[in-house]
């Protein structure tokens, strides 16, 4: 995956307290032009004990776990360590909604960031276990298991319902001008990714992991109150997993080792300890956004006003200033522009 390498940091104060002076903010929406390809990776230590099925009233003929290679009799609980590792790779089509800022067109920031990165399609993940044992046998069938090798088992499987993410604190904007109303931008959101689910029958109930977003991308201005923002993302985070609780007699069919061919029935008890969950995503989205001041408001602080003329007059013969286009010609910032605010004034 493409990593983000950009530098962001903190803008400068001035971007934030300039924000009345020439702001103009645009809402958006996530959908229709927008792909993500996420995959979650679940890595869960856990470990305990298995023995056969064999119940003298329920299940007379089930297996019997004795240790050692030889000998012995009943059926004895074995002592076993594991890790359980799941992974799901998911395209989806994310929705949400984010705002964009932008001072003057030459820097900005981006506020209330949401997304389903789902969009609405749950991910079956594949788990695979792997068992370490000491040497054991068993009865009905007789069967050798002998210690130091690893054993994979299937345990089936889980399902990942929820990947959203929310916007914690305003991300800056940095902004490069292509001219012509055209900008690179660069920022990167702070924001918490929660992950829901379940795992091998155990629910994974909101998980919250702190996340930088990075987005980089193209925004083109058109006219006074457009704006299409491209972007694309990139995005490899690792967090701690909560320990899942304690499992007990969980149907084990496990195939014989010597000789090869049968199948031993255990019961699996025991506890998940703390793993971990990476989630690895990369998209791109090209969304619409609408300005939501009023018509002549360039500087957004709600009225048509002085600030605004001042605006008009130090952007005068621009080309590249799009969003002071009052009269949509698609030229210089000119005498019908400032015609168009001066209707518009006081309101």
């Amino acid at each position: 995956m493409k990593r983000f390498n950009h530098s962001v940091g903190v803008m400068v104060l001035s971007v934030f307290a300039g924000a009345s002076a020439h702001s103009q903010q645009y809402s958006t929406q996530l959908d229709g032009a927008t792909s993500l390809t996420s995959e979650l990776a679940l890595r869960v230590p856990f470990g305990g004990t298995f023995k056969g099925n064999y119940n003298a009233k329920t299940t007379p003929t089930g297996t019997k776990t004795i240790p050692g290679f030889f000998g012995g009799s009943g059926n004895n609980p074995i002592g076993y360590t594991s890790t359980a590792t799941g992974s799901v790779e998911i395209n989806s089509d994310p929705t949400g909604s984010f705002t964009f800022t932008s001072v003057a067109g030459t820097a900005g920031f981006i506020t209330n960031y949401t997304a389903d990165f789902l969009g609405g399609k749950p991910g079956v993940i594949d788990v695979g276990v792997v068992l370490q044992y000491s040497t054991f046998h068993t009865q009905n069938p007789s069967a050798i298991y002998p210690g130091g090798f690893s054993l994979p088992i299937p345990l089936g499987g889980g399902s990942i319902s929820q990947i959203t993410v929310t916007q914690v604190a305003p991300a800056p904007v940095v902004m490069t001008s292509r001219g012509g109303g055209v900008r690179d931008f660069v920022a990167a959101i702070p924001v918490m990714i929660t992950i829901a689910g379940d795992f091998f029958e155990f629910p994974l109930r909101a998980i919250d992991v702190p996340a930088i977003l990075p987005l980089e991308g193209v925004c083109t201005f058109i006219g006074h109150d457009d704006v299409v923002i491209t972007t694309t993302l990139g995005l490899l985070q690792t967090a701690p997993l909560p320990a899942l609780g304690k499992f007990t007699d969980i149907a084990l069919p496990i195939p014989t080792v010597l000789p090869p061919g049968g199948t031993a029935n255990l019961l699996m008890s025991g506890a998940f300890t703390a793993g971990e969950v990476t989630l690895e995503a990369s998209g791109q989205s090209n969304v619409g956004g609408e300005r939501t001041g009023a018509f002549g408001d360039l500087s957004g602080d709600g009225s048509v006003d002085i600030i605004d003329l001042a605006f008009i007059l130090s952007n005068w013969g621009s080309e590249d200033a799009p969003f002071a286009d009052l009269d949509s010609s698609g030229g210089t910032i000119a005498g019908g522009d400032l015609g168009k605010l001066l209707g518009a004034w006081g309101g």
